[in-house]
């Protein structure tokens, strides 16, 4: 049942995780710009460019956290 995965977890290589933000980011933008479009028919060009705005980000943000802890002493 769905009860037994919060006793036993999914164990899932660190590598496979990182597969799960496209989803995610894909989810969270066409919620977000649902609600805060004012046309439906600008939904899809929106949250597309959301989705490329989010991704970018968290590419940026995990490369400068990724240099900070390479190369600070």
């Amino acid at each position: 049942m769905i009860a037994e995965l919060f006793v036993h977890p999914i164990v899932m290589p660190y590598h496979m995780t990182l597969l799960l933000l496209p989803p995610l980011c894909i989810l969270v933008a066409i919620v977000y710009k649902t609600v805060r479009v004012r046309e439906l028919s600008m939904l899809p060009k929106q949250a597309g460019i959301l989705i490329l705005y989010m991704l970018g980000g968290l590419f940026a943000l995990g490369l400068g956290l990724w240099c900070i802890q390479e190369f600070m002493p």
